[in-house]
C-alpha cells in the first residue's frame, strides 16, 4: 500500500496513530513543534503521576504504624522528587521515539499549517519553509489550559498546570482556581508535601459530571488532610501583596472574603490547540472552537481527519490515542467507526476515583439496576488498611446489561478496566458473577456490587 500518510502532533493521538498507520503499510511523516510525546508524557499525565507516586510513598510512609512498621522523622527532598519525576518523563518521551524509528516514520520538528488541497507546509528553525504532499491527512495537535478573564490573572505568582509541575520549592499556601481532575491532583500532590491548600470551585461539587457519591469520599478525605474547599464560589480578582497574592472570592452566600496564597494554580479546563494551522482557509469546518469530525474522525474535508484534544468530547490520552487508530485504519481502506458508551475516566488522587460507561444518572430512573459493595467490607482492602470507598455498578434493569461502574478507593483506576471490558463487551451482570474472582483481592468487589444488584449479596448482610 503506497500511501503517504501526514500526522500534526506527536502525543497519544499522533504518535499512536503514525505507529497504527505505520503497521498497515503506509509511509508516515509526522511534524512535531516540540517535545514527543505531547501534553500527557511532558506536562500532563505522566509528570503527574509521577509527583502523586512521590506523594503516596510519603503518605505509606506515614502511615506505616499501624502496620507494625516503625518509622520516625519521615521528610522529603523536594529535589529529589522533582528529579525523580524528571527522569521519568526523559524515558517516556524517548521511548516514543524509539517506537517511532523502529517503526520507519519519519519525524520532523517544526511549525505545520495545512496550505491546501493535498500539502502542509513546515516551519523549521534556521531553515526554509518546506512543503509536505500527503494522501491523507491527521491533525491531533492536542490542547492547551483556558486562562480566565480574571483580572490579575497574569500576575507573577500564578501559575497554569505546566508551571505546578515545575516549582523549585513547595509553596507555604496554594489557592487552587478550579476544582476538576487537575485540580484535585495537584491539591493532593502539594497537601501531602505540606502546602496549605485552599480549592475555589464553581460548581457544587469537586470533578463536575462525576459520580456524587464518589466525589463525596474524595472531599472528605481532603477536608481531613487541611484542604480547604469552597464550592459554589468565584475568584473576582487577584492582587499582589508583597510576596504573596490576595485572592478575592465570592462565596455561594454571596459574601466576598479574601484569601492569602504564595501560589495560584488555575485549573478550569482546556481548549483546542489549533491557531495557526490555516483551518478556516483551508475549509475545515470547527464546532465551539473544536475541529467537527464524524464516527470515522473524518472532517468536511475529504482526505483530511483529526483526532484527540483537538476535537474536543473526552480530553483523555486514551480515547485520543484511540480516536487515532481509528483515523487511520479509516485512512487505509478499514471500516472502524468510534465508540465512547465505555470509556474509564480515572482520577489519581487518595483514595482514587474510577468511572466507565453510564456516572450520572437519576435516581429516579426506574430503568436502572444499581448495586454497591463497600471496601469495608472487603478482606483484601482491610489487609492493606484502604476501607473507605465502594464500586457501584449501574444496569438495565431488564436485560442486566452492564452500562456503567463507578469506583471510589484503592487501585480504582486499576480494578475500572474490567468494567470498562464488560461494559464495552456489552456483557450482563450475570456474566460478571460468573467469572470466578480470586480471594482475597479487590477485584472481588466488582462481583459483590454486580451480586448486590441482584439481591445476591454474599458478604453483605
Amino acid at each position: 500500500m503506497d500511501q503517504h500518510i501526514v500526522i500534526i502532533g506527536g502525543g497519544p493521538a499522533g504518535y499512536v496513530g503514525a505507529i497504527r498507520a505505520a503497521q498497515l503499510g503506509a509511509r508516515v511523516t509526522l511534524i512535531e513543534k516540540d517535545t514527543l510525546g505531547g501534553t500527557c508524557l511532558n506536562v500532563g499525565c505522566i509528570p503527574t503521576k509521577a509527583l502523586l507516586a512521590s506523594a503516596s510513598v510519603m503518605q505509606h510512609t506515614k502511615a506505616a504504624g499501624q502496620f507494625g512498621i516503625k518509622t520516625d522523622n519521615v521528610g522529603f527532598n523536594w529535589a529529589d522528587v522533582q528529579k525523580r519525576k524528571d527522569r521519568v518523563v526523559k524515558k517516556a518521551t524517548a521511548g516514543v521515539g524509539m517506537l517511532l524509528r523502529s517503526r520507519q516514520v519519519e519525524v520532523i520538528k517544526g511549525q505545520a499549517r495545512v496550505s491546501g488541497k493535498g500539502s502542509i507546509i513546515v516551519e523549521i528553525d534556521g531553515s526554509q519553509p518546506r512543503e509536505i504532499k500527503y494522501d491523507k491527512l491527521l491533525i491531533a495537535t492536542g490542547s492547551q489550559p483556558v486562562i480566565p478573564p480574571i483580572s490579575g490573572i497574569d500576575l507573577p505568582g500564578v501559575l497554569d498546570s505546566t508551571g505546578a509541575l515545575a516549582l523549585d520549592a513547595v509553596p507555604e499556601s496554594l489557592l487552587i482556581i478550579g476544582g476538576g481532575v487537575i485540580g484535585c491532583e495537584m491539591a493532593e500532590v502539594y497537601s501531602t508535601f505540606g502546602s496549605k491548600v485552599t480549592i475555589v470551585e464553581l460548581m457544587p461539587q469537586l470533578i463536575p459530571g462525576e459520580d456524587p457519591e464518589a466525589v463525596e469520599v474524595l472531599y472528605k478525605t481532603l477536608v481531613k488532610k487541611g484542604v480547604d474547599i469552597k464550592l459554589d464560589s468565584r475568584v473576582n480578582r487577584l492582587i499582589k501583596n508583597g510576596d504573596l497574592l490576595d485572592v478575592e472570592v465570592t462565596g455561594k452566600d454571596g459574601i466576598k472574603i479574601r484569601v492569602e496564597a504564595a501560589r495560584v494554580l488555575v485549573s478550569v479546563g482546556r481548549r483546542a490547540s489549533i491557531q495557526g494551522l490555516g483551518l478556516e482557509e483551508s475549509g475545515i469546518a470547527l464546532e465551539k472552537g473544536y475541529i467537527k469530525v464524524d464516527g470515522r474522525m473524518e472532517t468536511n474535508v475529504p482526505g483530511v481527519y483529526a483526532a484527540g484534544d483537538c476535537i474536543g468530547g473526552w480530553l483523555l490520552a486514551h480515547v485520543a490515542s484511540r480516536e487515532a487508530e481509528i483515523a487511520v485504519e479509516n485512512m487505509l481502506g478499514h471500516q472502524a467507526v468510534m465508540e465512547y458508551h465505555a470509556v474509564p475516566r480515572c482520577v489519581y488522587t487518595h483514595p482514587e476515583i474510577a468511572s466507565a460507561g453510564l456516572a450520572a444518572f437519576q435516581p429516579s430512573d426506574k430503568n436502572i439496576l444499581t448495586g454497591k459493595f463497600p471496601f469495608s467490607a472487603s478482606g483484601k482492602a482491610s489487609c492493606i488498611g484502604e476501607l473507605e470507598g465502594f464500586v457501584k455498578v449501574l444496569a438495565d434493569r431488564e436485560t442486566h446489561q452492564l452500562l456503567g461502574c463507578v469506583i471510589a478507593g484503592p487501585n480504582a483506576t486499576e480494578l475500572i478496566s474490567e468494567a470498562s471490558l464488560a461494559i464495552s463487551s456489552r456483557l450482563k451482570l450475570e456474566d460478571i458473577i460468573q467469572a470466578m474472582h480470586s480471594h482475597p483481592t479487590l477485584h472481588e468487589s466488582l462481583q459483590e456490587a454486580a451480586l448486590n444488584a441482584l439481591g445476591r449479596a454474599i458478604h453483605l448482610p
